[in-house]
């Protein structure tokens, strides 16, 4: 059957915005991606043209190493990026840096690689592994760009629920007479609404001993460091944190003054994670794709053991299959969050 038969795009647009989360959204935009193509497999990556990197954020099919960073340069999403346009990548298996797993067919096949645009600015590429030969004509490609970029609002929108931590400080402060300068470093990740309530009340307490506030918010691999130069009580902050789950210190820093220093993680701390230490083992190395027998050497078990860890993992998560396994767990905080991507809130 011809890819572009049968096919109804207010019915798929309407289903991509029928959840506005962004796991959800993307995970949607796939299903219909495979609809329309035939395509075994596929992934959504976001990008962050500010710090060159793009981020695995959905996938299905194939295992691509969700939640991982990876060079602007690398890989078809790479490819789209540089572009600015759709790419038909006739054989996937000759790409460089490809993040496909070695064995899996699609490898062997082509890929299409398509921008998502909002505004001027490419903020994710979506990616189809074995398209039907239908879907890499000209028309087949047209159809599979209008559904790709039917998600661009969505996609938007769901930075706007959860925009970056600066976007919260910033506006907490735009109605009072304390004025926040507020700068980030590294890859801009987001957090969850209670823990931005709470760094922004962290922000708002030191305000109020200072006209000024010079904010820095450091993202780091294991949470979000929040440093302001103030000059507050040491015990002001101590139940605001609790409630996140931080840490702070009032200390004197050379050339700066007395700053406060606020270790929050990303979200709220969640319930225990519900896996045995070996399965928590399994999941991460599911969640870079690698095969039974792989996982298997890696941990020095047999393959049939292994097939027995990820039967609990998919039992514990409730997923019928290894991605809905290590989405489910990425969703819950069990395996830490996904990287946040700037371009989400540009311009909008």
């Amino acid at each position: 059957m011809p890819p572009h038969t049968e096919f109804r795009l207010d019915e798929a647009v309407a289903d991509v915005y029928g959840d506005l989360r962004l796991a959800p959204v993307l995970r949607r935009l796939l299903r219909h991606t495979g609809r329309l193509t035939g395509s075994v497999a596929g992934s959504v990556s976001l990008i962050d043209a500010d710090h060159g990197r793009y981020v695995k954020a959905a996938e299905y099919g194939a295992s691509c190493r969700l939640g991982h960073s990876f060079p602007l340069d690398e890989g078809a999403t790479g490819r789209a990026f540089g572009s600015r346009r759709p790419v038909v990548i006739p054989d996937y298996g000759q790409l460089r840096a490809g993040h496909l797993a070695a064995a899996h067919p699609a490898r062997q096949g082509p890929a299409a690689a398509v921008p998502i645009w909002w505004r001027g600015e490419v903020i994710a590429v979506s990616v189809a592994f074995g398209p039907d030969a239908g879907a890499l004509t000209t028309r087949g490609v047209d159809e599979l760009e209008a559904l790709t970029q039917s998600a661009a609002a969505a996609i938007v929108e769901c930075g706007r629920r959860h925009p970056s931590l600066a976007a919260v400080i910033r506006r907490r402060f735009g109605d009072t007479p304390a004025r926040a300068v507020v700068t980030e470093a590294g890859l801009v990740r987001p957090v969850s609404p209670e823990v931005a309530r709470v760094a922004a009340d962290l922000v708002a307490e030191a305000g109020r001993a200072a006209p000024t506030l010079h904010v820095a918010i450091v993202y780091r691999q294991e949470g979000v460091r929040v440093l302001v130069h103030a000059a507050p009580a040491p015990g002001a902050y101590d139940q605001l944190l609790r409630t996140a789950g931080g840490g702070v210190t009032v200390e004197q820093v050379h050339g700066w003054g007395v700053v406060v220093r606020a270790d929050l993680p990303y979200a709220a701390p969640a319930a225990p994670a519900p896996f045995t230490p070996r399965e928590a083992e399994v999941l991460e190395l599911l969640r870079d794709g690698l095969t039974y027998r792989e996982m298997a050497r890696r941990l020095g078990l047999s393959a049939k053991t292994v097939e027995k860890h990820v039967a609990a993992i998919l039992r514990k998560t409730g997923a019928s299959n290894r991605t809905t396994a290590v989405v489910t767990a990425l969703d819950n905080g069990w395996m830490g969050n996904l990287p946040h991507t700037a371009a989400y809130t540009k311009g909008s």
